[in-house]
């Protein structure tokens, strides 16, 4: 009866036989006379698992003791009684499970686990194991069947943590997930920086607990979700949250305000914080003192540029913060201020126009009929400089037109009165220097005219001396006989150095006439 069995056991090996090989084997167990109770194997009904993880079937097994010992262990993993799942011999394994399953327990030690990896969404079995011992005895464990539930997303993590804590408290936080492959355990992160604690637990059934520890000093930037994110093998993700509920006192306290007021309008103040919990009452103060409001706003009737600085106090549970002061920005026309004026010194006119206005906007020298460039602008708050230096223009006035969006002025500069009469005087002079130079080429001229008319009378008065000499002789050749000693007497005598030094001027007038030298024309 053994030898059938075997042979049967050999030759046809595991197929569509194994349920009438199951009932020979009982058979033979009985007539042999050994207890069938002692073939038992420990699997779990039911394990959990990922797609695309890997699980692990726990499993232990028991035999009665042949003698002599087995050489030799065969361990083989079936579904539905006919899949081989595993299989030393590859080639016997079936081909949804071949490269996917590894007998990772030792038989020499009674354990048969067995890993499936990447497990598939039909991987459900049942499975069961069964033991072949070389030249003896081959067992089924058909009444210790486990089957898997496969998931195709994995649970969220189990978060704990304390949620409201004052700022500056510890925050102890722990995050948890359940898996079936200890090879491949999942990988937990936190959204916080600090680096947690990670450990690891074996539980019953083929789970294991991975447990990731956190823990921080509260600031107010942690006021918000703290998320432990679980990745498994495959890229799936999942994650828990809980919003932490950080407490503290009014921060960041600051009076807010429309950035455009015009003056003569309302306007309205508003206190902000930072705080948790929100503020439940607030105070207002200027340099005067406080304010009667309580609220978070307050308005201002006709603010003008003159309105004090104001500040805020929030207050909540945990303390209370206070404000910096806060001047509203008013805008307004432009002002042209006292001490715009032109200023002289020599032929340097000198012009400042100074103008309030907010916000800036264009301001324009100009004189009738033109615009002048302005030489250089200054701003100092809300005080704007512009100056205009140029030359004497002769001109009596100069404008500074300023404009802004709402509304413009106008000055008008009149020249210093002593800069006035210091140009008229210089405005004489160069009319007496022109006309002196119109002048003196008439002077000349008329000098030179009335030389012309002495010399002539000279000449005749000598001529007539001439001719009383001449008519008193009594001899009339003579007179006939000397002209040309006559013509020499009057040539002397305007050559005779005694008589130009008696004629000087005019004679040198005269001696321009005829071009003389330059010198003398300097002389006179």
């Amino acid at each position: 009866m053994f030898l059938i069995f075997s042979g049967l056991d050999r030759e046809k090996g595991m197929g569509s036989e194994l349920p009438q090989r199951y009932f020979i084997y009982s058979i033979w167990l009985g007539v042999m006379g050994v207890d069938a109770s002692s073939w038992t194997a420990k699997v779990p009904s039911s394990v959990s698992g990922l797609q695309g993880s890997c699980i692990i079937i726990p499993c232990s097994f028991n035999y009665p003791e042949p003698k002599p010992k087995p050489s030799r262990f065969t361990g083989v993993w079936l579904k539905d009684s006919h899949e081989v799942v595993y299989h030393p011999d590859s080639s016997r394994i079936f081909k949804g499970y071949r490269g996917r399953t590894t007998l990772v327990g030792d038989l020499w030690q009674k354990n048969c686990s067995l890993r499936i990896t990447p497990l598939h969404l039909s991987d459900k079995g049942p499975f069961f194991f069964r033991i072949e011992m070389e030249d003896l005895n081959k067992y089924s464990y058909i009444h210790a069947k486990v089957s898997i539930a496969v998931s195709s997303s994995p649970d969220s993590p189990s978060l704990s943590v304390k949620e409201e804590v004052k700022v500056g408290g510890v925050v102890s936080a722990s995050c948890s997930v359940f898996y079936t492959c200890p090879s491949e355990p999942p990988l937990l992160t936190w959204s916080h920086t600090r680096t947690p604690s990670i450990q690891s637990q074996q539980l019953v059934n083929g789970q294991w607990e991975l447990t990731s520890s956190l823990t921080f000093t509260s600031t107010m930037k942690d006021n918000k979700a703290l998320v432990c994110t679980a990745e498994y093998r495959g890229g799936k993700k999942v994650n828990s949250s809980k919003t932490l509920n950080i407490k503290y006192a009014p921060v960041d306290v600051k009076v807010e305000v429309a950035s455009n007021v015009k003056e003569g309008t309302s306007v309205e103040l508003k206190c902000s914080s930072n705080s948790n919990p929100a503020p439940h009452s607030f105070r207002w103060h200027n340099s005067k003192g406080p304010l009667p409001s309580r609220r978070s706003t307050i308005k201002l009737e006709r603010v003008t540029r003159l309105t004090e600085a104001l500040y805020c106090t929030a207050i909540n549970t945990e303390g209370q913060g206070q404000s910096s002061s806060l001047k509203v920005h008013v805008e307004y026309r432009p002002e042209i201020r006292v001490g715009s004026a032109c200023t002289a010194d020599f032929s340097i006119i000198t012009c400042l126009c100074i103008v309030d206005w907010e916000p800036p906007g264009m301001v324009q020298w100009s004189l009738p009929g033109r615009p002048l460039p302005s030489t250089k602008v200054e701003r100092h708050g809300s005080l704007t400089i512009v100056t205009l230096q140029r030359t004497f223009d002769f001109f009596d006035t100069v404008q500074c037109n300023a404009s802004n969006t709402y509304g413009n002025a106008t000055l008008s500069c009149s020249m210093p009165t002593n800069y006035k009469m210091l140009m008229q005087y210089v405005s004489t002079a160069v009319g007496v220097f022109v006309v002196v130079l119109i002048l003196i080429p008439m002077t000349s001229c008329l000098l030179l005219k009335k030389c012309g008319r002495r010399r002539n009378d000279q000449t005749i008065t000598i001529l007539k001396d001439t001719d009383v000499v001449m008519g008193a002789s009594s001899d009339p050749a003579p007179l006939r006989n000397e002209p040309k000693h006559i013509t020499s007497e009057i040539t002397n005598y305007y050559t005779n150095d005694h008589l130009y030094g008696n004629m000087e001027v005019e004679d040198d007038s005269l001696y321009m006439c005829v071009g003389g030298d330059h010198a003398i024309y300097e002389n006179i």
